[in-house]
């Protein structure tokens, strides 16, 4: 922590909340948090483009939370890097609405001088897939690239492996404290990761993992990069979340391609036909930045990585890469029959649950679920029909677009609380 008023910077932080435009906001007009500490509320109200929620918590100048995360930070040997600090990336700071610090564990690479490829997909992932985000992420950090991901389970978990297994640099983006594994299953991953790259994260040390926090989270990883490369992903997944971040702050998008009977491919198909650039190899990725980072990219090392042989499987092993009961060799994208739909909307159960039993603790959990969702997400969970499955287009909420429709029915996969099925439907749990 080389920023003397990194403490200030926390309680920015905090009083703002991680992730929100409010502090990117501050952080961009002011260098120095500590002059915005010192404002009384007066001066506070002068403050342009914030909202007013976040000027009143500004006038709270406790600083307790903020000295107890940054001694936890120094115990645990995690990193802050605030908006002034020059280690903060350039590429990231230019966003609209930049995080006002990093916590990291590990070392953050140089990402300014270096060519940064976001890879990102479904966490149900293809064998097609897998085959493909390692071997794609495995040349890009050969020949030098950093490698960036959010270790979700699927696409983004093999893509890091990968990095590591070429012995290049890679950086995962969280969307939870820098103390909370999640995925749990990528532990031993996110060790590794600290050890050659940079685990980072907005969110405080001990911020769980909910689900309004992904789709912020992905800004980050495509506000670090040049490009982003989605493998796999259905017209509805997280991973297009992220590729339409890539292009809101203008950066390059590239898809691998699929075939069109398979629900996987129906993202980065529709990707493709909208203008995203094919790519089959690393090659085709780094062609298209060779004139600007051709003196950073080692070219000796992409042609060993691409002739010779990786073992997927046996690197997914050494790193904590679970993909079982992912790779589907065959994800057909069909119209779901009444069958298909009574099984997806028949709960689960061990035993035969008492009268009454079952449903109160089903709605209990929904309840606690749902609570840790934003206001969107919880309107249209409400409005999804209990007794079918419905396509987004299929559901009506008051100011919602469909956009935002979709972004809230991921949310909602991830929280558990409803079912992607094929074609695009999707069922309560």
């Amino acid at each position: 922590m080389r920023d003397e008023n990194v403490l200030y910077w926390i309680w920015l932080s905090e009083r703002c909340g991680a992730a929100s435009k409010d502090a990117g906001r501050i952080a961009e007009r002011y260098s120095d948090p500590f002059d915005v500490y010192r404002m009384d509320e007066e001066e506070t109200e002068r403050i342009e483009g914030i909202s007013p929620a976040c000027k009143i918590k500004l006038l709270d100048k406790s600083l307790e939370s903020a000295y107890s995360i940054l001694k936890y930070c120094k115990q645990k040997k995690i990193d802050v890097i605030s908006y002034s600090d020059k280690r903060y990336p350039s590429r990231l700071r230019a966003i609209e609405d930049p995080p006002a610090l990093l916590y990291v564990l590990g070392e953050l690479p140089n990402m300014n001088d270096r060519l940064c490829i976001g890879v990102v997909g479904t966490r149900k992932i293809s064998e097609y897939g897998r085959d493909s985000a390692y071997k794609i992420s495995y040349e890009l950090a050969a020949a030098g690239s950093v490698v960036v991901s959010g270790m979700a389970l699927g696409v983004d978990g093999v893509a890091a492996c990968g990095a590591l297994a070429a012995g290049g640099a890679t950086v995962a983006v969280l969307g939870s404290g820098i103390s909370v594994v999640y995925p749990k299953e990528h532990g031993k991953l996110m060790t590794e990761i600290a050890k050659r790259g940079a685990v980072i994260t907005e969110y405080p040390p001990f911020e769980r993992p909910h689900g309004y926090n992904f789709p912020k989270r992905n800004r980050i990883i495509s506000g670090l990069c040049q490009g982003v490369l989605v493998i796999e992903g259905s017209s509805g997944s997280g991973a297009l979340i992220t590729a339409k971040k890539a292009i809101d702050q203008g950066r390059e998008l590239f898809a691998l391609p699929g075939k069109v009977n398979e629900s996987n491919s129906d993202g980065p198909n529709e990707l493709i036909k909208n203008g995203a650039l094919v790519a089959l190899s690393a090659d085709d990725i780094i062609s298209h930045y060779d004139f600007l980072y051709h003196d950073c990219i080692n070219y000796k090392r992409l042609r060993e990585a691409r002739l010779g042989g990786t073992d997927v499987e046996k690197a997914l092993k050494k790193y904590g890469v679970s993909v079982d009961g992912m790779c589907e060799k065959k994800a057909v994208r069909k119209k779901p029959d009444k069958e298909e739909l009574a099984v997806a909307q028949t709960p689960k159960a061990e035993k035969e649950p008492q009268r009454n039993e079952a449903p109160k603790a089903s709605a209990d959990r929904s309840a606690e679920l749902l609570r840790g969702l934003d206001s969107v997400s919880q309107r249209v969970f409400e409005a999804m029909p209990v007794d079918r499955a419905v396509a987004p287009d299929g559901l009506s909420v008051d100011g919602v677009g469909i956009g935002e429709l979709i972004t809230a029915l991921t949310m909602l996969e991830i929280s558990g609380l409803v079912q992607s099925l094929p074609g695009g439907m999707y069922v309560r749990k």
